[in-house]
């Protein structure tokens, strides 16, 4: 799942620093208040008829049935809301080119719920590979529109067109991938709706968490101010999104076949908030210190005002981290409404916050309103963990003790090499020094990793799992060239 995810997101950045080159910051800007709109409203309708037939791991037909009629009913209301939309939102922001855009974007949520809901068993029984085919070819046909209509059109419309192309290949493609043809059904609809109101309230939570800077930096700051805005948080966020998003898609199903035993649970809970600690805080810390060279290598020179709002924003990314797989935990105990009390006290920080903030400071005071929200869920979130599982905050912190120390000596290194080393302005020597700072930071951070490590007794942890992939690889290769493995020799 993360090989998935770093291949849809490898080409999603490919495309971006092309038409970084090929379209202005406006471009990006239009499409982003767009795509807010359609995700804001298929938050709101989403019913989470998926996550409901793997928490219950059933393979009852008609379940599945009625799971695809809801799906889509609601698309078809999804892409209506936003035909009636389109106007309203083009006047709000004064710029009629946002008709268009919605439009055809309404057409994409349509086909959305046609999707083969049969495709769901790939996760429930973690046949990641056939989601990573059927996720990857769509990204990739999605990729070659959008480049095709650039160099045609050379505007916004590219963008759309991919968009559009992306949903209808992911259809067609589920239905090729899985054998189940769904029918028209709304028998048990009634426990579906039951299971979803509380996911459904969540939604209107995490829209407000997640969208709410978009229309506020769209309205306050402008169409071009946004597509900065938009750009920096996609790189800063690289780690989490790239790393968490496939990590949790895994961890729900596992954790639905596991939830029955708590000590189990809390232990999966914790395995995996040390993975994802160990993999995403050195990376996150990287692109905060490394943001100039980034942006100077892959976008371009108009870009670099990014920069300050890439570093700011990647601590957000930093502190969402303890609450990354704490949703698919609560969803797998079926607890959806702990997520929404879990998110009252930072959207109550977020909303005012982000107003005051992009009315004083624009873009950089949206940035840091985002943090601020991030870090009250930040503590919030324990409080749950340990009213549901029995997790103390000390067991949890301790997980992420040792990736924060590591990172901390990167960030130290890196630092004094930059001050040494000043960022060049040319391309070759900036491309010479990114490549130096991204070796000599892993160096670092691993080294540092697994001496804290070995000083804290080695303990069951991502630094052993990391050894014991290790171990095995190096084994299986010495079998291939007929040489006696390194277990068996010791």
């Amino acid at each position: 799942m993360v090989l998935q995810r770093m291949a849809v997101r490898g080409i999603g950045l490919l495309s971006t620093i092309i038409l970084a080159r090929l379209l202005v910051p406006e471009d990006f800007g239009i499409v982003a208040l767009a795509a807010s709109l359609i995700a804001v409203l298929d938050l709101l309708l989403e019913l989470g008829f998926d996550i409901a037939l793997i928490q219950k791991q059933t393979d009852d037909k008609s379940q599945y049935d009625t799971a695809w009629t809801l799906s889509v009913i609601r698309g078809v209301f999804t892409g209506a809301a936003l035909l009636l939309a389109a106007r309203p939102l083009a006047e709000l922001y004064d710029d009629p080119r946002l008709i268009q855009v919605v439009a055809w974007l309404a057409v994409a949520s349509i086909l959305s719920g046609f999707q083969n809901i049969g495709c769901i068993e790939f996760r429930r029984d973690l046949q990641f590979d056939r989601e990573f085919r059927l996720l990857v070819w769509s990204k990739v046909i999605s990729f070659i529109v959008t480049m095709v209509m650039a160099l045609t059109w050379g505007d916004y419309r590219a963008l759309v067109a991919g968009i559009v192309a992306g949903k209808a290949v992911t259809v067609n493609l589920s239905y090729i991938m899985h054998p189940y043809r769904p029918s028209l059904s709304l028998k048990g609809s009634a426990g579906f709706l039951h299971f979803s109101k509380w996911l459904a309230v969540n939604n209107i939570a995490t829209i407000v968490r997640t969208r709410m800077d978009t229309f506020v930096v769209g309205k306050i700051a402008g169409a071009g101010a946004l597509g900065f805005y938009t750009i920096a948080f996609e790189i800063s966020n690289l780690a989490t999104s790239e790393l968490i998003w496939p990590i949790t898609r895994v961890l729900f199903p596992g954790f639905a076949k596991i939830k029955g035993d708590k000590p189990r649970l809390a232990r999966g809970f914790l395995d995996s908030l040390g993975v994802i600690a160990f993999l995403a805080v050195p990376m996150g810390v990287g692109i905060a210190l490394t943001a100039h060279h980034i942006v100077g290598i892959f976008l371009g020179e108009k870009w670099m005002v990014v920069v300050p709002l890439i570093q700011i924003l990647s601590l957000y990314g930093l502190l969402s981290l303890p609450s990354a797989n704490s949703g698919s935990l609560y969803l797998a105990l079926g607890r959806p409404d702990v997520m929404v009390l879990r998110s009252i006290p930072s959207v109550a920080v977020l909303i005012p916050a982000l107003i005051f903030g992009t009315l004083k400071f624009g873009v950089t005071g949206a940035a840091w309103a985002l943090v601020a929200s991030a870090a009250v869920n930040f503590f919030v979130n324990f409080y749950f963990l340990r009213r549901e599982l029995e997790v103390s905050i000390l067991a949890t912190l301790g997980v992420l003790a040792r990736p924060v120390y590591a990172a901390a000596a990167m960030a130290i290194v890196i630092v004094i090499i930059e001050h040494v080393w000043p960022a060049e302005a040319n391309m070759i020597p900036l491309i010479l020094q990114a490549g130096v700072l991204a070796v000599t930071g892993a160096t670092v951070y691993f080294g540092a990793s697994f001496a804290l490590w070995i000083m804290a007794g080695r303990p069951a942890s991502a630094e052993q799992k990391a050894l014991t992939l290790l171990r095995e690889r190096l084994d299986a290769r010495a079998a291939r060239r007929g040489t006696l493995p390194s277990s068996l020799r010791a």
